[in-house]
């Protein structure tokens, strides 16, 4: 059992347990609590963000770790080199961690997500005040707002346009992404710069959009440009009212469909199908939903991997009487865009050709709307558990636009269908026990973490 007291690292004033580290440079990139890390049992790719994961699947970065006498640690070691290890030292300072200050860590993290909503405003206002002076002379007297766009989950977008007299649409780009890409000491001037080239590009092509939206009242036109994308029901009431969906028979998930707009052979453009343009072609929602399917299934086919391939093999796709090799292993469905591949789950006999080839049963975990894990039954972890790290790693990990659900679901291949893993008695038993429990750190053995690191 873990003592009272153990080493962490302390970094730009946030106490971490594991990290990630740029091999070129030994830069420091990214940083996780011992907390997050139980919450995920200790499997890093469910904690560390979508864009560390793949620079440590490339060798761009390696993974890293505090030791209980404070000394730095990785998978490989040597891999890191001498060079590295010194640099991660030198970023770092070794501090004495103790019981009593996990709550204070806890408050610390709020503080600085409330830092974050206020720096974005901030962010806001500086592009807002600035970007004029960046644009043609046009643009001078332009009116620049900043607007809300709702998104999947019910999930505000803030977005800017700017309207030149006499205009009466725009285009629109969205802050967001431009906050969450530039770090705090990147110039004013290379993000005006960056934002004003994309405004104007986007511009540029408003009139192409509209085109395309147009011709898309014919179904001809477009029908095998449709997509089906796999949202979770409950968190999309107001952003789907208006749009055509089918529900996944045993699930809280729904099928809604999405046109892409082509340009040169690029997608240039997207837009879900809405109810008035469904009405326009006269058509059920079944049909367009076979129609969609069959053009995914296709275009975007099922890529399974076993999750460690991905992050240290390299991407290896199985067959399906591959998957389940490995008992304790948990594998990854998608498709090779790695976009939107929660879809794969619903693809014409997929699940079905897995149990029989495999003779198995097995969970499937909502990771995001982009992928689901696939877990053999009796490999260990029962419904609840999984459940519960499911919902640990959507609330700390998983950008809120993309989580898929905080349910787990169960494959029958005897009764060839899918189900939810626990009942709604169940789902709620276990809803409040996590209220009641703290996210501490006890009952957690240092010995298990180590085999967990060393797998």
């Amino acid at each position: 059992m873990m003592g009272a007291e153990r080493k962490m690292g302390l970094y730009q004033g946030r106490i971490f347990w594991s990290g990630s580290v740029n091999l070129t440079d030994g830069r420091i990139e990214e940083t996780h609590t011992l907390q997050e890390a139980q919450a995920a049992d200790f499997h890093h790719t469910f904690y560390f963000s979508p864009e560390q994961a793949l620079k440590i699947d490339d060798g761009e970065c390696g993974f890293f770790w505090i030791t209980e006498d404070g000394e730095v640690e990785a998978e490989w070691r040597e891999s890191l080199g001498r060079d590295i290890i010194c640099s991660i030292k030198e970023q770092i300072t070794v501090i004495e961690w103790t019981e009593s200050m996990k709550n204070e860590t806890y408050e610390n993290e709020q503080e600085r997500e409330r830092e974050d909503m206020t720096g974005f405003e901030k962010f806001q206002q500086k592009i807002k005040d600035g970007i004029l002076a960046y644009l043609p002379e046009e643009y001078r007297d332009a009116a620049v707002e900043i607007v809300h766009v709702p998104g999947n989950n019910d999930q505000e977008q803030t977005a800017m346009t700017i309207k030149r007299e006499g205009q009466e649409m725009a285009a629109r780009v969205f802050l967001d992404e431009y906050y969450a890409r530039f770090p705090d000491w990147v110039s004013d001037e290379t993000i005006l710069q960056t934002v004003a080239g994309d405004y104007l590009e986007n511009e540029s092509k408003r009139d192409w959009a509209e085109n395309m939206k147009e011709s898309a009242k014919d179904f001809d036109t477009i029908k095998e440009n449709i997509r089906v994308e796999v949202v979770n029901r409950d968190m999309n009431k107001e952003s789907l009212k208006n749009c055509p969906k089918k529900e996944i028979e045993g699930t809280d998930l729904l099928a809604v469909f999405r046109m892409l707009f082509y340009e040169q052979g690029k997608v240039c453009a997207n837009a879900l199908v809405t109810n008035e343009l469904m009405e326009t072609w006269d058509m059920d929602v079944e049909t367009l939903y076979e129609t969609a399917l069959d053009n995914t299934a296709v275009q975007m086919p099922a890529q399974i991997c076993s999750l460690m391939s991905v992050y240290f093999d390299g991407e290896e796709s199985l067959e399906p009487g591959e998957v389940f090799s490995e008992e304790q292993e948990m594998y990854v469905l998608t498709n090779p865009q790695k976009s939107k591949g929660a879809a794969a789950m619903l693809y014409p006999g997929l699940l079905q050709s897995i149990a029989e080839a495999t003779q198995s049963s097995f969970y499937i975990l909502p990771s995001s709307i982009h992928e689901v894990l696939l877990m053999k039954e009796g490999n260990g972890m029962g419904a609840k558990e999984l459940q519960s790290m499911v919902t640990d790693i959507n609330q700390a990990q998983v950008p809120p636009q993309e989580v898929l659900s905080n349910q787990v679901y169960f494959y029958d291949g005897k009764e060839q269908k899918i189900s939810m893993a626990l009942s709604p008695e169940e789902t709620r038993d276990l809803a409040g026990n996590r209220e009641m429990a703290t996210a501490g750190y006890e009952g957690m053995e240092t010995e298990g973490m180590e085999e967990e690191m060393e797998r």
